[in-house]
């Protein structure tokens, strides 16, 4: 299976679709949307956490350290709109429990509710300005996000969930959806149990993984 199955949530196997073990990467061939899924360790992504500042880094790791496996990968489109995004009761509205959790829809709840000020944490105007400011000046796309395997019932709503980088993902999907942004490549730090990481490549995963 390949990793784009295990994000989008389609299992079925892509037609030619092959992994190639080198060192530690694995280059996808056929018709999968993922091109490359490259090994990494859960330092890194930890490092990455803080220098991006999150405000959650302890609640963070603490989900992360429960998965054995943590790779690199580059999600197209589909990938990137088809992440669950959080649920707390801070953004009930946009995330209504019980309903559709994917970017996509979230997004389009936004939108539909004219970019609302959810909490003090959460306003989507604002969020959203900074965001234009940013496509003024470059790519929206170039810091990465954190996923990880759905687990304890969020699988319910897609495979794979947006642990870190949800306001931005929210606005850049928001610019999308508004026709102001294009999308372009968006790297993602992704974590998951080792029974899943065997799926996407043959041979067992590095010790320091």
């Amino acid at each position: 299976m390949s990793l784009g199955a295990f994000l989008t949530g389609d299992s079925k196997t892509r037609g030619g679709s092959r992994y190639i073990l080198s060192g530690v990467k694995w280059s996808g061939h056929g018709d999968g949307p993922n091109d490359t899924i490259e090994h990494t360790k859960q330092e890194v992504i930890e490092n990455h956490l803080l220098r991006v500042g999150g405000r959650n880094h302890r609640d963070n790791m603490e989900r992360l350290r429960r998965f054995e496996c943590h790779c690199s990968v580059s999600l197209v489109e589909e990938e990137f709109f088809k992440l669950v995004f959080l649920q707390n009761d801070d953004v009930l509205r946009i995330a209504p429990r019980g309903g559709d959790r994917t970017l996509r829809a979230v997004a389009r709840r936004a939108i539909n509710l004219r970019h609302p000020r959810l909490a003090a944490n959460w306003d989507l105007a604002e969020n959203l300005r900074r965001m234009r400011e940013k496509l003024c000046t470059g790519s929206i796309f170039r810091e990465a996000l954190v996923i990880c395997e759905a687990r304890d019932g969020e699988e319910q709503y897609g495979p794979s969930y947006l642990q870190d980088g949800s306001h931005r993902a929210l606005a850049c999907a928001t610019l999308m959806l508004l026709n102001e942004a294009q999308y372009e490549q968006q790297s993602a730090y992704c974590s998951m149990s080792k029974r899943m990481y065997q799926r996407l490549a043959p041979g067992p995963p590095d010790n320091n993984s």
